[in-house]
């Protein structure tokens, strides 16, 4: 029987096939009940890395078939409909459609004038530059000598030559940095109050640094060049004036969504810190469109991590205001606008949940049988140790000057020789390492920056001047004092990345093993039809 179909409705299906805009609903696979499509399959092989993707079609087909067979398994356990789960996905789904709602309805909002750009340049204290100089000592007893020492009035830049090794940026070895903003106090970890507020000559409280102890105090002050902050005071206006925009939108999103704290759900957590089941499912807040339960509240809390105890109402309200209400409450201002059911944020949830739903079933099957037994951890160490070496490092003396030519030169002057020192009293010639002798510790992690230098100085022998190498914009001739690392690592220092690595691979053959079952299981379950791709 022909049924009359509405002339829109086939012209909207003619111009999908019209541009090929149509997904493909061909079933290339049966699991079960469920039909996989070739859509779902080209979904699928999309996001394998590039590499992946030109393998064999019957595979990658195999592959998701397998996917589906976890996700059942998964379903069949119980875990799909887990609190671990729903509390992770409606996690992720509130920072999608929060994030999306401050792009498109806050910050349009928030215009920065020149005006109070100008007034942050002031009020911030990026108007004032000040001369740093620091002594960089490496264990404690040191600090407290260099402490009395300056206490005893023996000059600052005396006492900074005996460290200067230490310190790369302090070039002339007298401790002087340079000059520096507030932008840059930060990146020597020196607080903000500190940078604004400590008196010309006073020595800060010492600073710990990863490795020593940062001694410092300002040297001298000047105005700076409001050109050359411009842009962070910018940053800075505008992240004071987002902020309050914030917290603007968080009062009234609360009032036009009726956001009430529930009385009978907070004495129940006051009274129970782990709330059983039902009490969890407990609303601690309700609003128009959703409510906050008791158990959304503590998984929310220790996904920022806090782990304390709750001490009364009003510590359970600042949190909440802090770390849970503002992205709740965007998030059901963008519901209402139906940002969620946007088909392209409903495939996205999709796979969010699918990957939760599978994270959980591999920790569910390998939590406890991938933990491998000490003995097994030293038998792996003993079998694989050359996997287990420390860092290798290259120590060498350096010189750069501005040109090869130049640099040859300076190679040409230590073999008739010359000095490290001598050279490095020369206009144009200087060092990435210590000014006096160019001493330099180079380690591999740092060939993104010195690539050519880094591969040099590992592959040069020890004593021989080298170069000239490109560094930067300059050219480098160098010599390698000598080389440590490569050593392999005792056990007790090997221990811990072993049984990682020991974990890892028993979690994949674990999962592997069980793909193996469930295919075997389901065998009269499940139909490949590769042919359709």
């Amino acid at each position: 029987m022909f049924i009359a179909m509405p002339r829109s409705l086939w012209c909207a299906i003619a111009l999908l096939t019209l541009f090929g805009c149509a997904p493909d609903y061909t079933v290339v696979a049966q699991v079960g009940d469920v039909a996989l499509t070739k859509a779902e399959y080209l979904r699928f092989v999309e996001r394998l890395p590039p590499g992946l993707q030109s393998e064999d079609a019957r595979d990658h087909l195999q592959s998701l078939v397998d996917q589906e067979l976890l996700l059942q398994e998964a379903r069949a356990r119980g875990i799909e409909q887990s609190d671990e789960v729903r509390y992770q996905l409606n996690a992720l789904v509130r920072k999608q459609l929060s994030q999306r709602y401050q792009a498109e309805v806050l910050a349009p909002q928030v215009e920065v004038t020149p005006e109070e750009v100008e007034r942050t340049f002031f009020d911030m204290g990026f108007d004032r530059e000040r001369l740093f100089a620091r002594i960089l000592v490496r264990q404690q007893q040191d600090v407290d000598r260099v402490l009395r020492a300056l206490h005893a009035g023996e000059p600052f830049a005396e006492l900074a030559q005996h460290f200067a090794a230490n310190d790369l940026f302090a070039q002339q070895g007298d401790g002087v940095v340079g000059w520096i903003g507030r932008t840059q106090a930060q990146r020597f970890a020196i607080p903000p109050q500190t940078f604004l507020s400590l008196p010309v000559g006073q020595i800060a409280e010492p600073l710990p640094l990863a490795g020593g102890w940062q001694i410092y105090r300002f040297v001298e002050d000047r105005a700076a060049d409001k050109a050359d902050y411009a842009e962070e005071a910018a940053s800075a206006a505008h992240r004071e004036k987002w902020q309050s925009r914030l917290q603007i939108e968080v009062e009234t999103l609360s009032r036009s969504s009726s956001l009430q704290l529930d009385h009978d759900g907070l004495q129940a957590l006051l009274a129970e810190p782990h709330p059983t089941d039902s009490l969890a499912a407990l609303p601690l807040y309700r609003f128009d469109g959703g409510a906050i339960s008791l158990g959304e509240y503590l998984y929310n809390l220790r996904s920022v991590g806090f782990r304390g105890a709750l001490q009364d109402s009003a510590q359970v309200v600042s949190l909440a205001r802090a770390a849970l209400l503002p992205a709740y409450l965007m998030a059901a201002a963008a519901q209402r606008r139906g940002w969620d059911r946007e088909a392209e944020f409903a495939e996205w949830r999709e796979r969010k949940r699918k990957a939760l739903v599978l994270q959980q079933l591999t920790k569910a099957e390998t939590a406890t049988k991938a933990v491998p037994s000490e003995e097994e951890v030293a038998a792996y160490y003993e079998a694989n140790k050359t996997r287990f070496r420390t860092a290798e490092s290259v120590h060498i003396n350096q010189l750069l000057a501005p040109t090869r030519e130049q640099a040859q030169e300076l190679r040409q002057a230590l073999a008739n020789g010359s000095t490290v020192a001598d050279l490095l009293a020369r206009p144009g010639v200087e060092t990435h390492g210590d000014p006096h002798d160019g001493a330099l510790h180079l380690r591999k992690v740092v060939r993104a920056r010195y690539p050519q230098l880094v591969d040099a100085a590992f592959a040069a022998p020890v004593g021989e001047w080298d170069g000239p190498v490109e560094v930067l914009d300059r050219f480098a001739v160098f010599r390698v004092r000598h080389k440590e690392g490569g050593d392999i690592q005792p056990f007790a220092q090997a221990r811990a990345r072993a049984q990682a690595i020991l974990e890892a691979k028993r979690r994949d053959e674990l999962m592997d093993a069980l793909i193996q079952r469930l295919r075997a299981e389901r065998e009269s379950q499940v139909a490949l039809f590769a042919e359709r791709l």
